[in-house]
């Protein structure tokens, strides 16, 4: 069970190892998920060199467990706190004559009998443990008195005696009048508590009554009766880690005031006062280096048993409150962030319904979001998909929080790789926030703006310029020609116009957009500088390369200097900057700039974020541009097997990968395999996209242009035609596809005139 100290144990054998000069490397995992086994395993696997940071935690991963399996240097990886032998699935370590690995867990499962095993259950400490135990803890020999009936008075549970210890050594007590305390105190707990027995053999109990006493010893200290009240936040809390700044938040501090009973606003110092005195009690564990707090499963479980129903409200709401004012305003792939998801996940599983009456609490809307802006858009889906059916259940189908849900369910479904879902639920949607609110509500007018983004994503790009041509002129009616979101509109409106074939149309848009944006908003507003930004896209797609590469070298020192250099509109023009590189052909160039993107994408979002992944593929594509066409084929190929595990096989990035490996496969002379290639992707594309998308005309076009037509020239005609009418039809006369197949039909006419 919890608080037995299999921890310590484990510890206790890899110090003896180094003291033995037995062991040369040492890997400690904290095994509480798979997630963070395999983070673990790829960080280890950087720090001996077998993975650099480009490469994925899974890769890495792996390539630690090969190494292990292999090497003659002696090591020893411990799996702490694995109490879901399911996440060791695929990643246990490997058998080895020179290594071993240590497991501590409190489950007791079958998964564990094996040959290769020796299961060794950790019970609680023998009579004889726990007395010298006592004795080596406390070092006043007066204060040992009644040690032994102490031990057996908590149960001989490792972390009740160490409770105890650090109570006695700061009242300067004996276990005799320690176990009065306990006596008196335990019989009190047991009226308060809701099940005395809800822990194996009265543990439960014991817990109670040892924290109660130590608490209440931490509460009497200056400041007084402000221990308790945090304990109750910190109960509903992750075990593992949760910062220590939560308690300073203005939510906090406000409920810590009020349930301290002070007419005064408690400070950041008494916080900081009172949660040394609970790390000395041994209530809490305060780790300076990360400004974090650990609290035992067990202690949790006692706080939270002891609490009422009103006070595990009030804690909870501040709770809550605190943990969203705790969030960072951006979002990225970092401890933090981490660390925020995994207690707001404690927090919902331990409140249950306090946050989701009588609205859904703002910080479960948070934690997806954080899932979406860190890459993890499938886990976002399934965030919000849950979501909205508890919101549906607890408030009704037209609630506005359910609404919202199912707003965000939207949002992440199309980042997840399905635009036309994603515009299928903004439609029903748009339904119900007309019937709801009326077709002037901002809400409504907003779930307009997303519907017609989503139908542009799914290839829509004439039908989105039209969406957005309606929403302007209602929008200028009920907000006005300067309001922001007008403002937006039109540039949204300029860029599907661009989309659908009128590079020039949406250029001079843009232009007119930015000289309203700098006079409204200012020249150094966001949204002028992206607005700036798709200005040199647009000239780019018309013609005009080196004048958008000006545009686009001027404009980086402006977002550097206001969004700051991590910004993702910052990533964003360095992306077009070494795009356009390559177009006006310096591949190198490009190579380059995309290589030191793809460092700090890294660094920023993390290895799998789909930012990332992008960078990649036009890395690759320029790679082999620049005259390395294996090196391409072989790093998109990498980039494929990341992509369909981090996006899935349908996702149209991975489908956008699938299409750029063909045809540097066919380009390497594998031309066979590339048709084959091509053929299948197409079949995919069209079940996943449609025939109308862009990526899959793009697809059509390089079938034909690796030989996946019948009948020599004469079909290559017949087969341009058809796709230059489609072409013609969907993307219009001046976009880049249909310009470059009327240059290929030409071609191939002229060729088949000369076999006919």
């Amino acid at each position: 069970m919890g608080g037995v100290g299999k921890t310590q144990l484990a510890a206790r054998f890899a110090r003896q190892l180094i003291e033995r000069r037995q062991l040369d490397l040492l890997v400690w995992v904290t095994a509480s998920s798979r997630d963070a086994i395999v983070a673990r395993y790829a960080e280890a696997a950087s720090v001996l060199g077998l993975a650099g940071t480009s490469v994925a935690a899974s890769d890495a991963a792996t390539r630690l467990l090969a190494w292990l399996a292999h090497t003659e240097r002696r090591w020893l990886l411990v799996l702490d706190n694995l109490d879901s032998p399911a996440d060791a699935a695929g990643w246990w370590p490997p058998i080895s004559a020179t290594g071993r690995t240590l497991v501590t867990s409190r489950v007791r499962d079958t998964t564990w009998d094996s040959d290769t095993r020796s299961v060794i259950p950790v019970g609680l400490f023998t009579p004889d443990e726990a007395a010298t135990y006592l004795h080596s803890a406390i070092t006043d020999p007066t204060h040992r008195d009644g040690a032994v009936e102490l031990a057996a008075d908590l149960g001989y549970l490792p972390i009740a005696l160490a409770q105890a210890t650090a109570y006695i050594r700061e009242r300067h007590i004996s276990c005799a009048e320690y176990r009065h305390e306990l006596a008196d105190r335990r019989n009190r707990l047991n009226t308060l508590l809701p099940d005395p027995s809800v822990l194996p053999d009265e543990h439960g109990t014991r817990l109670d009554a040892t924290w109660s006493m130590s608490l209440d010893a931490v509460d009497r200290m200056e400041p007084a009766g402000l221990a308790a009240p945090i304990l109750y936040m910190a109960g509903l809390l992750d075990p593992n880690a949760f910062p220590a700044g939560l308690f300073t938040t203005p939510a906090a501090l406000t409920h810590l005031s009020r349930a301290t009973g002070s007419t005064q606003v408690v400070t950041p110092n008494q916080i900081r006062q009172a949660l040394h005195h609970l790390h000395r009690y041994h209530l809490i564990t305060l780790d300076i280096s990360t400004d974090s707090l650990q609290m035992h499963a067990l202690v949790q479980r006692a706080i939270r048993d002891h609490s009422d129903p009103d006070r595990t409200r009030r804690s909870g709401s501040a709770t809550a409150n605190a943990l969203l004012q705790t969030w960072p305003d951006t979002e990225r792939e970092t401890a933090t962030t981490a660390l925020l998801r995994a207690n707001a996940t404690a927090l919902r599983q331990h409140l249950g319904s306090l946050l989701h009456t009588p609205r859904i609490h703002p910080v479960l809307f948070r934690t997806g979001v954080s899932l979406g802006g860190t890459g993890q858009v499938a886990a976002a889906v399934d965030h919000f998909r849950s979501l909205h059916q508890i919101a549906e259940r607890h408030l009704g189908p037209d609630h506005p929080d359910t609404l919202a849900a199912r707003n965000e369910l939207a949002r992440w479904r199309g980042r997840a790789g399905d635009p036309v879902g994603a515009a299928k639920d903004y439609e029903e949607l748009l339904a119900d926030r007309l019937r709801l609110l009326g077709g002037d509500h901002p809400q409504t007018l907003a779930t307009r703006n997303s519907l017609a983004a989503w139908r542009g994503a799914s290839g829509d790009a004439t039908g989105a310029a039209t969406a957005f041509a309606a929403l302007l002129t209602d929008q200028a009616r009920v907000l006005g020609l300067e309001h922001r979101q007008t403002l937006t509109t039109r540039n949204n409106l300029a860029y599907q116009r661009g989309e659908a074939g009128d590079a020039a149309g949406a250029a001079h848009a843009f232009s007119e957009l930015l000289t309203d944006q700098a006079r409204i908003l200012g020249p150094d507003d966001p949204e002028t500088l992206v607005t700036r930004s798709n200005l040199a896209r647009f000239h780019r797609i018309k013609g005009d390369i080196s004048g958008a590469l000006d545009q686009l070298t001027a404009l980086l020192p402006d977002m550097r200097r206001i969004l700051g250099p991590d910004h993702p509109d910052t990533m964003v023009v360095r992306h077009r900057i070494a795009d356009i590189s390559g177009i006006a052909g310096d591949p190198t160039r490009a190579v380059a700039t995309y290589a030191e993107l793809l460092t700090d994408r890294i660094r920023i979002l993390g290895p799998d974020h789909p930012h990332t992944l992008t960078n990649r593929h036009n890395l690759a594509r320029y790679q082999g541009i620049a005259g390395d066409p294996v090196g391409a084929a072989v790093a998109l190929a990498d980039l494929l097997g990341d992509q369909n595990r981090v996006l899935g096989p349908d996702h149209p990035d991975t489908l956008t990968t699938r299409r750029e490996l063909a045809c540097w496969n066919a380009r390497t002379g594998d031309a066979t395999e590339a048709l084959r290639d091509f053929e299948t992707l197409l079949r995919d594309m069209l079940r996943v996209l449609g025939s109308d998308h862009p990526e899959t005309l793009a697809t059509r076009q390089e079938l034909i242009d690796t030989g996946g037509t019948s009948g020599g020239p004469g079909g290559a005609v017949a087969a341009l035609t058809e796709l230059l009418t489609d072409q013609m039809r969907i993307l219009g006369p001046h976009h880049t596809q249909t310009i470059t197949t009327r240059h290929r039909l030409t071609y191939w006419r002229t060729h088949a005139e000369t076999a006919g």
